[in-house]
């Protein structure tokens, strides 16, 4: 009886033994963790425990606050015979289920708890690490991470593990997958001389990633850049608009800074549109009898609104030739070679950078700050020439918004203008513009072999709109596009290479597109086809009232 129950310990603390291992565990680390400062470069290191299990694809989704670290960089560690991905998500941020009793660290039990936890904000992104291997199980080091650390009052829990999933050779699930703590605190970071955060205002949903800042040097006698000279440093902007240099500057520097453009990204193809072809015709059309009345509100519209590269007398100033250059534009004509627009091919680009202040709106743009403190905060914006909806460009309301609340950051040699700005640290630079809406409705039929796209409208009061719709060349040609847009209005469409361009623009200033069914579309079909799914889809679509307002034109 003795040696049975000695027997039966044995295998209760064998069971237990292999309850506790039979899970999977991933934690995450990060180096180093004291004497922290802005701008050091913190290593992120996701390492996993399998016990008794044995994975062989594995899957981890994790947050960071944006505003606490910059990413830099993956690097996966798990051998040679191995496929690996990563991905990430801006302005993302979990939040764990707690249906059922799930704890935050059960990791495979999130996973499996649907809708997953993610709303929209800023503040915050999503990041995904995948793993496979057909030749060991997965375990240990797994991969690591680089991050910038950011000026943040707070760094508590500003990283964490939020779902996973894995299974073993077998293709089941491996359950449990926990976590412990799974979240990252810094705790005290200092903020030293060589911290300088430069930070661009930016529209929702733009692409500021694609910028840079450059740092760049000024004449002898400090007075204004040398542009002959090369920057001092550049670097990249990260997805909240902010880039911080950690050695480059010091307290009592003055230096020149520039927000830098892209070259080739196939989002510059989007930037001029109707909506800014018609401001520019308004900017011409609505005047008064002298001349004298300016449809702009600010002079940096029209130094915007100048893209002729040929100037003549009237050098720098905006007239009839831009207007036309702009509307040309849109409706498919290539005038690449007299004016300044930007596109994906372009060579040359007219393009504006300043700090945040009132000189930009009133036409003026300041490069020249002065370093005043050990974690200086300066603030920039930018402005593509032809931009005049300000669709990829610094809002000028914006802009005017946030310098009557003093809510911006400068030090501005020359005047010393210093904004304030009470709640920096947490402030988002990206920000949202409300427009009135419209709808587009595209139909798609087949009638006597033919494939039909009709457009109907119900929006009244539009005197633009232009839609860019990419379709399946493979499969369909395009015959013609018929208008019923009214008497008045100039359509226009262009197409090729599967991309057509269509619309309409009042060249009166009375004129509207009228609603009902403006546009009519038909192709020949290349193949027999019984429907019309997946022929279509929307690239651009853009749309303006009378008054020179743009207007959030969806199509469906």
């Amino acid at each position: 009886m003795k040696k049975l129950l000695i027997f039966l310990g044995i295998l209760v603390m064998s069971l237990l033994t292999f309850t506790s291992f039979a899970q999977l565990t991933i934690n995450q680390s990060f180096t180093p963790t004291t004497n922290l400062k802005v701008g050091d470069t913190l290593s992120v290191k996701y390492t996993i425990d399998k016990g008794t299990t044995t994975p062989r694809y594995f899957w981890l989704r994790y947050q960071f606050n944006n505003k606490a670290l910059s990413y830099v960089s993956t690097v996966f560690s798990q051998g040679s015979s191995v496929q690996t991905f990563y991905t990430g998500w801006s302005g993302y941020k979990f939040t764990a289920s707690t249906a059922n009793s799930i704890t935050a660290t059960s990791l495979y039990a999130q996973y499996l708890a649907t809708p997953w936890g993610y709303v929209a904000n800023a503040d915050w992104n999503a990041g995904q690490l995948t793993v496979q291997r057909t030749d060991a199980s997965i375990n240990g080091d797994i991969a690591t991470q680089k991050y910038i650390i950011k000026d943040l009052v707070d760094y508590t829990n500003i990283h964490k593990l939020d779902l996973a999933y894995s299974i073993n050779a077998t293709s089941a699930s491996i359950t449990p997958i926990t976590t412990n703590p799974g979240t990252i605190s810094l705790g005290s970071v200092k903020g030293g001389t060589s911290s300088f955060k430069v930070r661009v205002l930016f529209p929702q949903g733009y692409t500021i990633a694609d910028h840079g800042i450059s740092l760049l040097q000024l004449n002898a006698t400090k007075t204004d850049v040398d542009w002959t000279k090369p920057p001092l440093a550049f670097k990249q902007l990260d997805a909240s608009g902010e880039a911080t240099f950690t050695t480059e500057v010091k307290v009592g520097d003055t230096i020149g800074l520039m927000v830098s453009p892209p070259n080739g990204k196939t989002w510059m193809n989007n930037v001029i549109t109707v909506s800014d072809a018609y401001k520019a015709f308004l900017g011409i059309a609505q005047t008064d009898i002298n001349g004298t009345k300016n449809f702009f509100q600010y002079n940096r519209e029209r130094i915007m609104a100048n893209v002729s590269k040929d100037d003549g007398a009237g050098a720098g100033i905006y007239n009839e030739t831009d207007a036309y250059y702009l509307f040309s534009h849109v409706m498919g004509i290539d005038v690449s070679t007299q004016a300044y627009i930007p596109s994906s091919t372009a060579t040359s680009l007219r393009y504006g950078s300043s700090l945040l202040n009132q000189g930009w709106l009133d036409g003026t743009n300041k490069y020249i700050t002065i370093v005043t403190s050990p974690t200086q905060v300066v603030d920039m914006v930018f402005a593509w020439n032809g931009d005049l909806d300000f669709s990829h460009s610094s809002s000028l309301t914006e802009i005017a918004s946030r310098i009557s609340t003093g809510n911006y950051a400068n030090s501005i040699k020359g005047n010393d203008e210093v904004g304030v700005n009470k709640s920096m640290s947490v402030q988002s630079m990206s920000y949202n513009q409300v427009f009135e809406t419209a709808k587009l409705s595209l139909t798609s039929t087949i009638v006597n072999g033919k494939v039909v796209l009709t457009g109907n409208l119900t929006k009244e009061g539009l005197a633009g709109l232009e839609v860019i719709l990419q379709y399946d060349n493979s499969k369909l040609t395009f015959d013609n596009i018929s208008f019923d847009a009214g008497p008045s209005v100039t359509n226009f469409s262009t197409n090729g290479d599967g991309r057509l361009t269509f619309g309409s623009m009042d060249q009166t200033k009375t004129a509207r597109i009228k609603t009902g069914t403006p546009y009519k579309l038909t192709f020949t079909p290349k193949e027999t086809i019984t429907n019309t799914a997946g022929l279509f889809y929307t690239v651009l679509a853009d749309a303006v009232d009378g008054n020179g307002n743009k207007i959030n034109l969806t199509v469906e």
